[in-house]
């Protein structure tokens, strides 16, 4: 299913997601709270934890409240 989620990445000088989230060399600047896209692949119900894929193909793991469904 696909959603949008938030999620606070390390992020580089230009305001992209970096570290383990980049395939560029830039260190990272700060921490910042991201918007992004993705599909749900799990979910924990005990935790409230969704396992989202996205859509650059890296895995989250965000909290329930934390993530909007995209209707189709």
């Amino acid at each position: 299913m696909e959603c949008t989620y938030k999620f606070k990445f390390p992020v580089d000088e230009f305001g992209r997601p970096g570290g383990m989230y980049s395939m560029a060399d830039l260190p990272i600047a700060y921490h910042k709270e991201l918007s992004r896209t993705g599909k749900i692949t799990g979910r924990d119900l005990e935790l409230g934890l969704y396992k989202i894929k996205d859509k650059e193909g890296f895995t989250v793991i965000v909290p329930f409240k934390a993530v909007r469904l995209c209707e189709e």
